[in-house]
């Protein structure tokens, strides 16, 4: 079972799908996942969100500006799902 929401939405015309899940900025194992998924993103289309829920949690938005590879997908479902176990 995926630990993200994946939402579509549209924006002047286009469909852009977009990832949701929710990080323990206290875990640093998870930060430490966290940072290879904002490594592996630099250099690229997709943009990363940041929305704090609180002192400890936060939102992550994950959204490419075309559609996301299978790669990309393979690479930010094996490590999302280990950061919100």
């Amino acid at each position: 079972m995926n630990k993200y929401e994946m939402e579509v939405l549209e924006i002047e015309g286009e469909k852009i799908e977009t990832w949701r899940f929710k990080i323990n900025t206290d875990n640093k194992g998870s930060v430490k996942l966290l940072k290879e998924i904002v490594d592996y993103i630099n250099g690229t289309n997709i943009k990363l969100v940041i929305d704090p829920i609180d002192e400890i949690f936060a939102h992550i938005y994950l959204y490419p500006q075309e559609k996301f590879t299978l790669l990309d997908r393979e690479f930010f479902i094996e490590r999302i799902n280990k950061i919100v176990e």
